[in-house]
């Protein structure tokens, strides 16, 4: 038993599964990533295509999910059920600005969430998907992506988003990372992923600090991150440490908005509608590239390019004017400004950084591509604590103040209104507050960023009354003080952990005793189970301590004791209810949306998991194939094998080969077309019969009401509608089991009748072409088989 047991902790020693962490770089139009596992350095993951990035669109048809390169080669036909810059809608509301921009730019159905009035997008019928559910889906291919190429599981991974990303943003990207069943161990900033990437290769500073710049342009944003690099000394080390000093940015500045431009003047050149210019975006995108190396394409020269987008390029200085300004540092002080990101390639946005900082100040000793990713994969190693990694301290910070916002006194009308700068601009992540209220009942507070009207979050603090009441004989009136601890944490989300009362406690004054009691705050009360002779003991050595020292004792005065008390708070997931935020105030996932979405999307996991099953098993039978036909072929067969053998073989082979062919599968088709189409009819009969009759019964309530006035003329058409009442079944027709001959067809029959040629049946119109229907007010005379008007018959 001893040695089954020293085994088996042995066995625990050893990790069971080895799991690897990921970076994920989420781009408006790619993304990519990094992934770091036992043995294996820091790396890019490649995908189906072996390409190091993937297009960040989503198609879905039939309930089908297309991803990357098979995405976008749908999505100039099926734009409609295209889902790309999702990132751009993340935590935004339906009517937001840049929401009503992206509905002009594509074609797909973008619908207002019913509860949240976020952005969502409307497929056939009436399934819904959110964005948190499409962000979700190309996360999970992500996380799919980097487990085939490293053939182990995914604990987790980085995300790197823009560093404007406010709370409900960021809140959101951990939503849908939670939908994907992907563990989220931060959101980082673009500026500080990269920057940290600088700092990987670079040797620790042994003398003055750096200043350098890092201008990412992108597909959808442009951002400015000024960065201060130094060494901190540690143990007799030089840590590398990064301080993020100021950020800029703008939002609509980036790729995206040259390729509209393009696209619209292609429009102007070549189409007439804007449907088609929807299809000339893929070009534009195309004809900026070839115009970053090249002076023309086609008939558009990179002069024309720079006259469209001239009014852009004149906004890329203000982003760096701003953390110049913001950090206090000039120009003559900045070390370098590095360029980041696809667009910085286009030579005007380089003609005018130069033209700014200088061209000597223009660096560009990064990967502009894959800086972001790697710098989010060596900080995921770094967290994870599965990995041995260089040790750099990172000091991010926020881009905007935030302030709380309570009421100073309740007993006034209406109550005053207090809004204190609690978390400041550049605070440093992640960062905790503690907050100090004066209060007696329950009240509530509000955290919101310094020029929003709406707020961040809010919460509550009760049972407040009921710990004042617990202590009211012992404690001090007016001296009861409430604290809520506020935390930024280092992905930049608000949460409100936890608050505490403290109370200043009455100590009575004894002739001759001490106050050793409740010495600290917070600490238990005594305990009650204490032995009778240690108190007398205790007691005993007061009266000794106090003879010795009578003047000492006559000296001390009562004086008041901390104590503090746990008090309920009211943050998101917790116990106790939130506070109901205010309309129009951007709301998280419900708990109820991430069991629906959570179901949905493992359902469409299952599918995609089983049809690519299909796909591997289709593919591996005609390698298979192929390979036993090389195989007949080889000259060694003979030497092994019988002709009986090698026939049997070559029989198998030519059998399977047919199945692989077109004519096999339409052979199957056409036995199951009948089938399916009479399934198709059956489901849809009722609803058919059902709309039928109220037709029918709006009718007859038409006729009843124009009968009293009926001609000769109206005769036909009464005689028509009764001939179509009679002709409606009552009850659904159910098959028969018996041998009997049958009457009429059952659903297991070929159809004599289609739904759609029944309109023309009743009307008597010839189905043959060439022949007329038959004119308004006219029937068939059924001796001569010509059309007679009603007057004449």
């Amino acid at each position: 038993m001893r040695f089954d047991l020293t085994v088996l902790c042995l066995a625990l020693l050893h990790p069971i599964v080895q799991a690897s962490v990921i970076g994920i770089d989420f781009g408006s139009e790619w993304f990519k990533v990094s992934i770091v596992k036992t043995g294996v350095p820091l790396d890019i993951v490649l995908n189906r295509e072996s390409k190091r990035k993937t297009e960040s669109l989503v198609t879905i048809r039939d309930g089908i999910r297309y991803f990357g390169t098979d995405a976008a080669g749908l999505s100039t036909r099926f734009p409609e059920s295209t889902y790309p810059f999702v990132k751009n809608l993340i935590g935004l509301q339906y009517n937001d600005p840049i929401a009503v921009e992206y509905r002009s730019w594509y074609s797909n159905n973008m619908v207002p969430e019913p509860l949240r009035n976020t952005c969502a997008f409307k497929l056939s019928g009436d399934v819904v998907y959110t964005v948190e559910e499409i962000l979700a889906m190309q996360l999970a291919h992500a996380k799919r992506q980097a487990e085939i190429s490293g053939g182990e599981s995914i604990s987790g991974a980085v995300i790197t988003v823009p560093p404007y990303y406010n709370h409900y943003e960021r809140q959101a990207v951990l939503d849908a990372a939670e939908i994907a069943n992907l563990r989220v161990l931060q959101l980082m900033n673009d500026g500080t992923a990269v920057a940290l990437n600088y700092a990987m290769t670079r040797p620790p500073l042994n003398g003055t600090a750096q200043h350098h710049l890092f201008f990412d342009m992108g597909a959808g944003s442009t951002v400015a991150t000024l960065v201060k690099f130094t060494s901190t000394k540690v143990k007799k080390l030089q840590i590398p440490t990064l301080e993020i000093l100021s950020t800029g940015f703008d939002k609509k500045l980036g790729g995206k908005a040259i390729d509209v431009k393009l696209q619209k003047h292609l429009a102007k050149l070549f189409m007439t509608s804007e449907k088609g210019a929807k299809a000339k975006e893929p070009e534009a995108n195309r004809v900026k590239q070839i115009l970053s190396a090249n002076t023309e394409t086609m008939a558009i020269t990179r002069a024309e390019l720079e006259g469209l987008c001239g009014d852009y390029f004149k906004k890329l200085a203000e982003p760096i004017k701003a953390v110049l300004k913001e950090a206090n540092l000039p120009l003559a002080k900045l070390d370098s400004l590095i360029l980041v990101g696809g667009a910085v390639r286009i030579p005007a946005v380089q003609a005018v950084l130069k033209e700014l900082v200088g061209e000597s100040k223009i660096a560009q000793n990064v990967n502009q591509d894959e800086a972001n990713v790697l710098g989010a994969g060596f900080r995921a190693a770094g967290i994870s604590k599965q990995f041995r990694v260089r040790e750099i301290k990172i000091k991010d910070a926020s881009s905007v103040p935030i302030e709380i916002v309570y009421n100073l006194d309740l007993k006034t009308a209406p109550p005053e209104t207090n809004h204190n700068p609690t978390l400041p601009q550049n605070t440093t992540l992640p960062s905790k507050k503690l907050m100090n209220f004066k209060r007696t009942t329950d009240f509530d507070f509000s955290l919101k960023y310094k020029d929003a009207s709406s707020p961040i979050l809010s919460a509550k603090v009760s049972g407040l009354a009921d710990a004042i009441a617990k202590h009211k004989d012992t404690a001090v009136d007016g001296f009861t003080k409430v604290q809520a601890q506020i935390e930024l944490t280092d992905s930049g989300v608000l949460d409100v952990e936890h608050a505490t009362v403290t109370f200043e406690l009455k100590q009575e004054e004894k002739k001759g005793g001490s106050i050793a009691e409740n010495e600290a705050a917070g600490e238990k009360d005594a305990k009650k189970d204490e032995k009778t002779d240690d108190k007398k003991d205790e007691k005993k050595d007061e009266k000794k301590d106090d003879k010795k020292d009578d003047r000492r004792t006559l000296r001390r005065t009562p004086r008041r004791i901390p104590r503090r008390t746990q008090l309920n708070l009211n943050p998101r997931r917790s116990p106790l209810p939130r506070m109901p935020p205010n309309q129009g105030e951007f709301f998280p996932l419900f708990p109820s949306a991430y069991s629906n979405h959570s179901h949905r999307f493992a359902k469409m996991d299952d599918e995609d998991a089983a049809r690519r099953a299909r796909e591997e098993a289709f593919n591996n039978l005609e390698a298979f194939i192929y390979s036993s036909q090389a195989f007949l072929e080889s000259e060694v067969l003979p030497s092994v094998s019988t002709e009986e053998q090698r026939e049997a073989l070559s029989l198998k082979v030519a059998s399977a080969q047919e199945w692989l062919d077109e004519d096999k599968l339409n052979e199957v088709k056409e036995i199951r077309a009948p089938m399916s189409f009479r399934v198709k009819e059956l489901e849809a009969r009722p609803k058919a019969v059902a709309d039928y009759r109220i037709t029918l019964t709006q009718v007859q309530a038409y006729v009843d009401a124009i009968r009293a006035n009926n001609t000769l003329e109206d005769n036909a058409i009464f005689g028509l509608y009764e001939t179509r009442n009679s002709k409606v079944p009552k009850k659904p027709v159910k098959p028969k089991t018996t041998t009997t001959p049958r009457v009429c067809a059952t659903e297991t029959d070929k159809p004599v009748l289609r739904r759609n040629q029944l309109p023309r049946i009743l009307a008597k119109v010839p189905s043959e072409e060439g022949e007329k229907d038959a004119p308004v007010g006219s029937e068939e005379d059924s001796e001569t088989g010509r059309w007679r008007r009603h007057d004449e018959l």
